[in-house]
């Protein structure tokens, strides 16, 4: 046998080594939330195909990592799929096809399949663009030639494969009726408008009704965006120590906690105490900045102040809100931040232009603050307890 021969059997297995050694790796990025069954199968079985495909897995989980979670998001606007009809598993493969939902073996196989060929598919792939062939046949789908993706890529109604988004599109866990419900109830309680009385009361006595005109709207809209801002740092503050779970479980025992002091204070008032109402101890402190708030610059002070004092009485509910929210960081997430804190500042316009246009005084405000101040506690207590509902059952999944 002539010794090239010889040589090239020798090298031969060793090519067939070197080769399979240096082949090519199929990138898979695993977007999984924890306690999610769909999920689990999934990553079960690309750990099982791992070895024979040479696949790079990296797994993220969505549910709770506000980073992992904007990254998702992230994923579905650069493929074009609706983020609410979506569903986790969600799997990145290759970086130019994105599956929507689980797989069966044998289409994972085709996928990967197609990839080891150089012609990995493109586009959205979800359990209903693939064609399952039941008995001996073998699975097929939906590619082209050059491996796109010809088929509807959306998930039927019905299709079970997948856990929805919502905990990833936090937003579409909230509804308006209920967001604006919350913005309400912290807004007419009785230290927001104690608050304002002070204010109103202070500017109309030195300067008269258009400087209290002014320096109303001054203050609503610094209340308003440092709102936001105590918002936004929340939420961040929540989703960089990963407390977005724990967070919204405690916010949910916060709500009944509520509800229960705003029902009891409706038949056991005290003023200050166990309500969502200024304590006792800051209201001093509260009407001591408002008095001297005599110019522009010092409402806004004064604002950015009371801000601060207001929190202890109004931030339940803005903390439950924020306990929705803060399962994602998106521009629905932000602009429902923004209209929960519209409607916060709401009945303090409206005092401010009441008492400007002389349908009401600051002495009729605050007696009415007072002749209903029970029944102010009573409705805030139904709907808190509305609210933990609704928080309870998205917390245990009862819809």
């Amino acid at each position: 046998m002539p010794e090239g021969v010889n040589h090239m059997k020798t090298a031969l297995p060793l090519l067939i080594i070197l080769c399979a050694a240096t082949s090519y790796a199929i990138e898979i990025e695993l977007f999984y939330g924890e306690g999610c069954p769909h999920c689990a199968s999934t990553s079960a079985l690309l750990d099982t195909m791992k070895d024979e495909y040479n696949l790079s897995i990296s797994k993220h989980e969505a549910y709770y990592n506000y980073e992992e979670r904007t990254r998702l998001i992230a994923y579905y606007e650069r493929f074009g799929y609706d983020v609410s009809k979506g569903g986790v598993p969600t799997t990145i493969v290759g970086g130019t096809a994105m599956v929507v939902g689980e797989l069966s073996e044998s289409q994972w196989k085709m996928l990967f399949d197609a990839c080891q060929e150089g012609r990995c598919p493109t586009g959205v792939y979800t359990y209903s663009t693939f064609t399952l062939r039941i008995g001996n046949q073998s699975a097929a789908a939906n590619l082209t030639g050059n491996g796109t993706a010809v088929a509807n890529a959306t998930a039927p109604a019905n299709d079970t494969r997948m856990d929805p988004l919502q905990e990833l599109n936090g937003a579409a866990a909230i509804t308006l009726p209920v967001l604006i419900g919350a913005a309400l109830v912290d807004s007419i309680n009785p230290c927001t408008i104690a608050v304002m009385v002070l204010l109103c009361g202070a500017i109309l006595c030195a300067k008269g009704r258009n400087s209290a005109l002014l320096a109303g709207l001054i203050f609503s809209f610094v209340i308003f965006f440092m709102y936001v801002l105590y918002g936004l740092g929340i939420m961040k503050a929540i989703a960089a120590l990963e407390l977005t779970r724990a967070f919204y479980t405690l916010v949910t025992l916060g709500a009944l906690a509520l509800a229960l002091m705003e029902i009891n204070a409706y038949f056991n008032y005290k003023p200050g105490f166990l309500a969502v109402e200024m304590p006792m101890f800051l209201r001093p402190y509260a009407k001591k900045i408002t008095a001297s708030a005599t110019s522009p610059a010092g409402v806004a002070v004064a604002a950015v102040f009371c801000s601060l004092f207001l929190l202890p009485c109004s931030s339940g509910p803005y903390l439950l809100v924020l306990g929705m929210l803060a399962k994602a960081a998106t521009m629905q997430t932000i602009g429902y931040l923004v209209l929960y804190n519209l409607f916060f500042i709401l009945p303090m316009v409206v005092i401010t232009v009441a008492v400007y246009l002389g349908k009401t005084t600051i002495e009729k405000v605050n007696e009415t603050k007072e002749k209903y101040i029970r029944l102010i506690h009573l409705v805030s207590g139904i709907i808190l307890f509305f609210l933990f509902l609704l928080m309870l059952g998205q917390a245990t999944g009862w819809y």
